[in-house]
């Protein structure tokens, strides 16, 4: 489900109302576990079990009932953020072999959805954007692994160790993108957030050459031009070739 122009509070009077009735319906948590951070990773949407087995829709996506406790999710006056707690059965194993494969899934997304149930897909007031301000998160830790459940501990996505404003290092001379490689057969992407998928490849020092494993990107603002030699568009370069060399 796509959070792109979600209305804000004010301007959905029909939720607010149902929020503050004395009978709002049925409550309803949905989460989401984006590992594409991960190559390989997808996307699994999950809600705690209570649904009869039945996967619960919403917004067009299917969340499936997984045996699971949460914990840590209210917000204080005290000023500490929430570090909130999933607790996953473990009894297919299913958890484990993602955990075996990613790494722990530490630092993997996390989002809580609320909403009632009344605004579910087939309901009658089906609506895929009466759902409260998603909370966001990443795995911090995972605090318990056993052979009938799995506890992670979240930190909230603002609250991250050794983060930094703005989001990334503004590098006047370098590229922070991830470009592809060869794998022996064709190209991989995964992970990667250069745009370029054109036949044209080059060394890492601006040499043309016809071996796709040589293909590599030396991250300067000519490597950039050589593979978009005709473009009168933006060129995706991921540096700030506009910043000056001199503090002021």
């Amino acid at each position: 489900m796509s959070q792109t122009n979600i209305p804000k509070w004010d301007e959905r009077p029909a939720l607010a109302a149902a929020a503050q009735s004395p009978d709002p319906g049925a409550y309803v948590t949905l989460f989401t576990l984006d590992l594409t951070m991960y190559p390989g990773g997808t996307i699994h949407h999950f809600t705690p079990s209570g649904s009869g087995g039945e996967p619960v829709l919403f917004g067009g996506i299917a969340y499936v009932p997984v045996e699971m406790e949460t914990e840590g999710f209210e917000w204080t006056a005290t000023g500490a953020l929430p570090t909130p707690r999933l607790r996953i059965a473990n009894i297919n194993r299913q958890i484990s072999a993602l955990i075996y494969q990613f790494s722990d899934l530490l630092g993997a997304k996390v989002r809580r959805l609320r909403t009632f149930d009344r605004y579910l897909d087939g309901r009658a007031e089906a609506d895929p954007l009466a759902f409260f301000p998603p909370d966001l998160y990443r795995i911090e830790r995972k605090s318990a692994h056993t052979a009938t459940h799995v506890e992670f501990e979240l930190s909230a996505a603002i609250d991250q160790e050794g983060a930094m404003l703005p989001g990334r290092q503004v590098l006047r001379d370098g590229c922070t993108r991830r470009y592809r490689h060869w794998t022996g057969s064709g190209w991989s992407f995964d992970g990667v957030d250069c745009p370029y998928s054109g036949s044209r490849c080059f060394t890492a020092t601006g040499e043309s050459t016809g071996d796709s494993a040589k293909d590599a990107c030396g991250k300067r603002l000519a490597d950039c031009r050589l593979r978009y030699p005709n473009s009168t568009d933006l060129l995706p370069f991921g540096g700030f070739p506009g910043v000056s060399r001199i503090r002021v």
